[in-house]
């Protein structure tokens, strides 16, 4: 059974999808905003001469909150969300949480960590070519207690955070709109899109322009939509969005950066068409390293149908029937 094909199983009317976005909605924007609304209303309560940075509310240390405490409480609601998709999703669609990740019987955790050290590499080459090359001016502020505390918070709270962007665009979401479509290509625009367009109020928008940021968020979509859609599953996806966000977020700052961390550099001038053109080498380099190295199908495989598997008399699907299964003959014929 393949990745879109699984997502037959179990329960599919519209009003299960649209119940379990809600209540993911309900608990990244409301419960998972709780304990950041609170601390703020105390802050703001016992000292009223508090002004918001406006240009970056995300920007948490005039209220008192040092910056990592400000990092794992920006990191709650997305991990509401995880929750709210773990608890719910069994009984709403009454199947199994792992076939919302992966095609395989098991997720695969090499697959994760081989796309994180792909893409960390790559990112090492990029930012210091950008450095040397003029293109990014960084000023080093090395205070190894803080260093060590950044790190140690990044790597336990970011992988959640990108952990729940992969479960819900790229797992949840892309699945459902694949059964509405019938097609791969459909999802992996829309879901991509909507990607982007849920970065639209991140405040590197607002200082270098919706027209610089919002294609290359749209693009990250799309690069981690097709990782998703020709391996099967979202392990390389998450692998290489984990330590995006937590090289960013221990190496580099600049204050409109959404994660404002003490980071070992701050950057204080870069040039964002420089980055995306470097994040588009670096993406299609990785999907030519995946493919080749992962044995992906033709790209044809892109474009092609989805065909719900064959119930039996009693609606069940051949999926429900079957516990172990592969799925590497199925695609052979797109090779």
């Amino acid at each position: 059974m393949m990745f879109f094909e699984q997502a037959f199983e179990g329960k599919n009317e519209i009003s299960r999808w649209i119940a379990m976005i809600l209540l993911v909605v309900l608990f990244t924007q409301i419960v998972g905003a709780i304990p950041v609304v609170v601390i703020i209303a105390i802050a703001m309560a016992t000292n009223p001469d508090i002004e918001p940075n406006l240009e970056n509310p995300m920007d948490l240390s005039v209220y008192g909150i040092s910056q990592i405490e400000a990092l794992a409480l920006i990191i709650i609601p997305f991990a509401m969300g995880a929750v709210a998709l773990y608890l719910f999703h069994h009984p709403i669609h009454k199947r199994c949480l792992l076939t919302m990740l992966t095609a395989s019987p098991r997720f695969r955790w090499k697959r994760f960590f081989w796309g994180g050290g792909i893409w960390l590499v790559m990112m090492v080459v990029t930012s210091v070519l950008s450095v040397v090359a003029g293109y990014q001016d960084v000023e080093l502020h090395f205070n190894p207690t803080v260093l060590v505390g950044l790190l140690l918070v990044s790597l336990l709270l970011l992988p959640l955070q990108t952990g729940f962007e992969e479960f819900f665009f790229r797992g949840y979401l892309m699945q459902g709109i694949g059964i509405l479509a019938r097609n791969r290509w459909a999802p992996l625009l829309i879901t991509s899109l909507i990607f982007g367009l849920m970065h639209y109020f991140n405040p590197e928008v607002s200082e270098y322009g919706a027209a610089v940021m919002l294609p290359q968020y749209i693009w990250f979509g799309l690069f981690f939509g097709i990782c998703t859609l020709m391996d099967e599953g979202i392990e390389l996806a998450w692998g290489a969005h984990a330590v995006n966000n937590i090289f960013l977020s221990v190496f580099f700052t600049q204050d409109s950066s959404a994660l404002q961390t003490p980071a070992l550099f701050t950057i204080s001038e870069t040039n964002p068409l420089v980055d995306f053109a470097g994040l588009v080498v670096m993406s299609i380099l990785f999907i030519g390293l995946a493919a080749r190295h992962f044995d992906w199908p033709g790209w044809r495989f892109l474009f092609s149908r989805i065909t719900p598997p064959p119930t039996d008399e009693e609606g069940l699907t051949g999926f429900e029937e079957e516990e172990d299964y592969q799925f590497d003959n199925q695609i052979e014929k797109y090779s």
